[in-house]
């Protein structure tokens, strides 16, 4: 009798045991899945896969493979450190930026092509080979098209209009490409102004004065100055053999090519 009643004591210890191992593994399930669903807490992972976190401590055999990696907040990004050109193109006035960007950006007009020959392409008065000469493209000579009928271009480039070949020119974006690489830099005067041998007008620098109108070949569309906050720019130019400087703001800096020339 006492046999039996021992053995039926541990049948039950046996059975409570089961249960609470089903129990268990069940509680472990439901952690994993609401895990891979996106429930998530802020945990602390050791290396050997032992999660920590809210006061709970869950072993998982094998570590963390397979198990959704938490997202972090986005760091702030480590600013990349401005140029001095970038500085000092920051502290001008918006006045100052537009005149700056406009001076450095090339304008190509639109309908622009090149003469592709080897010697030269006649500019007639009228779209016939019999025609009037009036000009003379030579090679990579630019024009402007302003249309075109048949084999014939109706042009325009410098002070000579008239008509051409159209299939001796090079056109769209081949002449674009041309036109960035052939063009030519040069600045005008508006008014009168003082030509410089350094870029500043806090010095007895004066090379001499021009009127307006006067145009000089351009080295560099625009410099900053050497310490002057009252004419923080200035255009680089070629006077005769010397390098000079022209305050940007008296000048306009044009981008051109070279034109037909014209026949009498």
């Amino acid at each position: 009798m006492l046999k039996r009643y021992i053995l039926e004591i541990e049948i039950a210890v046996i059975v409570v045991l089961i249960l609470l191992l089903c129990l268990r593994f069940q509680k472990k399930a439901e952690r994993n899945e609401a895990l891979l669903e996106g429930e998530h807490r802020v945990v602390e992972i050791s290396e050997d896969g032992t999660i920590f976190g809210s006061g709970n401590r869950v072993y998982y055999p094998g570590g963390v493979q397979g198990l959704p990696t938490p997202t972090e907040e986005p760091g702030t990004p480590t600013p990349t450190p401005m140029s001095e050109e970038e500085a000092r193109f920051a502290a001008l006035s918006d006045a100052d930026k537009e005149m700056y960007q406009k001076a450095k950006t090339p304008v190509i007009p639109d309908g622009i092509a090149f003469a592709n020959v080897e010697e030269s392409l006649s500019i007639r008065e009228k779209a016939s080979a019999s025609s009037k000469q009036v000009g003379i493209l030579y090679p990579n000579n630019y024009c402007i098209v302003e249309s075109v009928d048949g084999d014939w271009a109706k042009i325009t480039s410098g002070s000579v209009k008239g008509y051409c070949r159209s299939s001796y020119l090079v056109t769209g974006a081949e002449a674009v490409r041309y036109a960035q690489e052939t063009m030519v830099c040069r600045a005008v005067t508006k008014s009168g102004v003082n030509v410089r041998s350094a870029p500043t007008t806090k010095e007895n620098n004066k090379v001499k004065s021009v009127g307006k109108g006067t145009v000089f070949s351009v080295i560099e569309p625009v410099v900053f100055s050497d310490g002057d906050t009252e004419v923080p720019l200035f255009c680089k130019v070629q006077n005769g053999d010397q390098v000079a400087y022209v305050a940007l703001s008296y000048v306009t800096v044009e981008y051109t090519w070279t034109a037909a020339k014209a026949v009498k």
